[in-house]
């Protein structure tokens, strides 16, 4: 008996081993970062520590126009920041980009990102012009991606496409999703579930839109919000788990995924960009995000 309690003992230290292992994404387990745009105007040292504090693994860093980095300084600056973050021990696991297809100038950038470890990034948007027929942009949506798709991997990177709400937004549907991810390896092309946008757009329908993406996410993006207003037809951004937001809706999409890096979008605040002065305002507000997202996990 004791060698049999032994045996089993040490095969269930085996399995725990095998467990972590399969857990570990980029060092870490189940990564949670938090998209910086609150507070990029923060040096990254300042934001590293705070983040630090909060227990989270990283940045989802603004690479883009308008971004902590503008696109044209990536080269010398990314390096930077890669450096500033580590001093504790934070990393920048996804770059949110204005990329949304394959041509020099997008080899050259993911080329920066890649040499500085930074080996997925978020995609711009594809947008719907209203005036023509979606069938046809979204066709086109289609192409692009397949040849940014052939890019990636090339590179060995992997994109992400925000499933963002409004009518605007191509894939706000999820059907649309759907089919322009269509026959695309996720490990080079995936989608970004964003529970707020896609709870806002798709309501009681929500689980169909889960069921159509779930064989393309590689990420979600964790932030809530509530129909608000006398007829509830306004979208208010809220503090997690006070609007339509809750660890059922986090569990449901989590489930059979596999670990995915989670990034906190806290967009609650007075401001969705804070200035230097008031920033520390934010890094309050992300605290109390971080808080509730540990606690689902």
């Amino acid at each position: 008996m004791k060698r049999r309690a032994f045996i089993t003992q040490a095969s269930l230290v085996v399995s725990a081993t095998k467990l972590a292992k399969a857990r570990e994404i980029d060092g870490q387990i189940e990564p949670i970062i938090v998209f910086e745009k609150p507070i990029q105007n923060l040096p990254y040292d300042v934001m590293g520590e705070h983040l630090a504090k909060m227990g989270v693994q990283g940045i989802e860093a603004t690479i883009r126009k308008g971004g902590h980095i503008e696109p044209e300084h990536a080269e010398s600056e990314v390096p930077r920041m890669v450096e500033s973050l580590a001093k504790n021990d934070q990393k920048a696991l996804i770059a949110a980009t204005n990329v949304n297809e394959a041509n020099k100038n997008t080899e050259r950038f993911l080329k920066i990102l890649k040499e500085n470890g930074i080996s997925r990034y978020r995609m711009g948007y594809y947008h719907y012009d209203l005036t023509q027929t979606p069938l046809i942009q979204l066709r086109e949506n289609r192409d692009k991606l397949r040849d940014l798709a052939a890019l990636n991997e090339e590179l060995g990177v992997q994109a992400l496409y925000q499933i963002h709400s409004g009518a605007k937004y191509a894939g706000s549907l999820s059907w649309d999703a759907a089919l322009m991810f269509e026959g695309l390896n996720a490990d080079y092309t995936a989608v970004a579930f964003d529970l707020r946008h896609i709870r806002a757009e798709t309501g009681k329908s929500f689980d169909l839109a889960l069921a159509n993406l779930r064989p393309h996410i590689r990420s979600i993006y964790v932030k809530d919000a509530l129909w608000t207003g006398d007829r509830a037809d306004h979208l208010e951004n809220v503090p997690l788990d006070t609007g339509m937001v809750n660890k059922g809706v986090f569990d449901k999409v989590r489930k059979g995924l596999g670990f995915v890096p989670y990034s906190l979008h806290m967009e609650w605040g007075e401001s969705q960009l804070y200035p230097k002065q008031k920033a520390m305002e934010a890094v309050s507000l992300i605290a109390r995000d971080v808080k509730i997202l540990k606690s689902w996990i």
